[in-house]
């Protein structure tokens, strides 16, 4: 809520909590809510009733890598429940100063109070310390930070019958950013040093209500609404040390119509009122056609915004200088939300005696309103000249993607998904240049095979063609990367034991920017073992 965006290293999970993880291309929010923008990811953990017993992890390996996983399932009567605890840490990347340490545990709980009612409760922690270099600022020094998150979430989902539930859900999550550093030596201020304090903390409460139902044969119905609070503290970037608040409501419904046997009509809405955004409706259709069980084509078209955070809208970042007053950075100006539209032609097809799925699909997507800086100086402000946020940039992308899944046989698994895309922007910003800040190539191939006597082995290969780092003015080169793994699964009644060996860029591709991000080679060996 006040950045943006989602710190992944602070989500109190770890992999093995992980059933599967769905990626959706393009606008969702009539299906999955708010800011669902140009693509969802949904991470999707694994049911308590699937985890019996005790679990232990532990990965090491070279750039200092060492985790370890403890995780505990059981049953109580009609009551299943998880606990996961884990720890890791690591060096970063070799030519930055970004180590880090995460401690987390999280549990969830699912008690069936009849055969009607099941409540959900989920709870999580995160803590840990981030070092900071001067990646993006030559006046920052090497520095750490420590992040904190937690969240809380309880769920009653009640059963009217096999065509009809309903469900009403509360959660609350926090994140804390305790980060504050003394500069190096600014010149425009005689060689000072400043303090600057950026610690900050966010707060998210939603309530949400949801009825499925099944009005007549042919038609599927969801509706619901939700209602949401921001509250976010940073006296650095709001001059306050009170909170600012952003209350969110929200209404939806979504319809499932099989207008024939073979078609079926898929048609949402969500309707928003945004203390930032103001009021917007984002509505979605599709059509889906199946030529037989085994070929469907599909058309879809769909609308969505994405609000601005606070730091956006609401900004009052001064500087701190010696003397009376401070410098004035970022000012509080007027945004509005940024708005795509999608259009979508895809075909779906399982060939069956070839052991093979394939999934294309055409897309063009125009987003409008970007939200960037207006700078009248550079840097940003230093000469006493405010910076606001401001819609300047407008995107078309034009592409193809498609996925296949080929099984030549039982032991054998072959994915591969490939994207092609053209941008065509509006380049109005210091360092936006949006036609050249992503990739018009993407490919990922991974290939697994299971041997005798519990052997198993994949490889993965990952290209991306160059692209600018939407933040700095760096040309990215082409990336390539293979990645390999060879695991042996030993099971008995009372335990299951896997070990592993990782080896991470396997060739030792780097490419040199300003960020130095660059992974060098690295390998790693894991242990688990499962107590039955």
């Amino acid at each position: 809520p006040s950045l943006g965006g989602v710190e992944c290293t602070d989500l109190a999970l770890t992999v093995d909590d992980i059933e599967r993880i769905e990626v959706v291309r393009g606008p969702n929010s009539a299906s999955y809510g708010s800011n669902s923008f140009t693509a969802v990811i949904n991470i999707i953990t694994r049911h308590p009733v699937l985890e019996r017993g005790a679990t232990v992890k532990v990965n090491a390996g070279s750039n200092g890598l060492t985790e370890g996983f403890l995780r505990y399932g059981g049953n109580q009567q009609s009551f299943d429940y998880r606990i996961t605890t884990a720890w890791r840490e690591d060096d970063g990347f070799d030519d930055r100063h970004d180590d880090k340490t995460v401690k987390l545990v999280n549990f969830r709980g699912d008690y069936a109070l009849d055969l009607d009612n099941t409540v959900t409760l989920q709870l999580g922690h995160s803590s840990g310390s981030r070092d900071e270099d001067n990646g993006f600022d030559t006046r920052i020094p090497d520095h750490t930070r420590n992040a904190y998150s937690q969240f809380q979430q309880v769920k009653w989902t009640h059963t009217v019958s096999r065509d009809q539930e309903f469900y009403v859900q509360l959660y609350h999550n926090q994140n804390k950013n305790l980060n504050d550093f003394v500069t190096t030596p600014i010149s425009f201020l005689g060689g000072a040093q400043l303090l600057v304090d950026e610690r900050r903390t966010s707060d998210r409460y939603d309530v949400e209500f949801q009825h499925m139902l099944r009005p007549a044969r042919a038609l599927r119905l969801v509706w619901g609404g939700s209602a949401r609070r921001d509250e976010v503290a940073g006296a650095l970037f709001f001059n306050t040390a009170n909170a600012l608040e952003n209350d969110i409501y929200r209404v939806f419904t979504h319809a499932e119509w099989s207008v024939t046997d073979s078609t079926l009509l898929n048609a949402g809405v969500l309707y928003e009122d945004n203390d930032l955004a103001g009021r917007y409706t984002s509505p979605r259709l599709s059509v889906n056609h199946h030529f037989s069980r085994a070929h469907t084509a599909r058309i879809s078209v769909s609308r969505a915004y994405r609000a601005p955070f606070l730091l956006e809208q609401s900004p009052d970042y001064r500087f701190p200088v010696p003397g009376p007053g401070n410098v004035l950075i970022f000012d509080a100006g007027h945004v509005d939300p940024e708005k795509i539209t999608s259009c979508e032609i895809g075909y779906i097809g399982n060939f069956a005696r070839l052991g093979a799925s394939f999934d294309a699909k055409l897309f063009y997507d125009r987003i409008e309103d970007l939200i960037t800086y207006r700078s009248t100086s550079y840097p940003l402000g230093l000469d006493g000249t405010a910076t606001f946020f401001d819609n300047l940039d407008n995107v078309r992308i034009v592409g193809i993607e498609f996925s296949t899944q080929y099984e030549p046989g039982d032991r054998d698994r072959i994915n591969i998904n490939y994207t092609h895309q053209e941008i065509d922007g509006t380049d109005n910003t210091v360092n936006g240049q949006y036609s050249i800040a992503g990739p018009s190539d993407n490919l990922s191939l991974l290939a697994s095979h299971d041997f005798d006597h519990g052997y198993t082995a994949s490889a993965g290969f990952y290209y991306l063609s160059k692209m600018k780092q939407l933040a700095t003015n760096d040309i990215r080169g082409e990336q390539k990367r293979l990645d390999l793994r060879l695991a042996r699964t030993l099971s008995s009644a009372r335990h299951e034991r896997i070990f592993a060996l990782v080896i991470q860029n396997l060739f030792d591709d780097e490419q040199e920017t300003r960020m130095q991000n660059n992974i060098d080679r690295r390998i790693y060996a894991s242990f688990a073992i499962t107590f039955k």
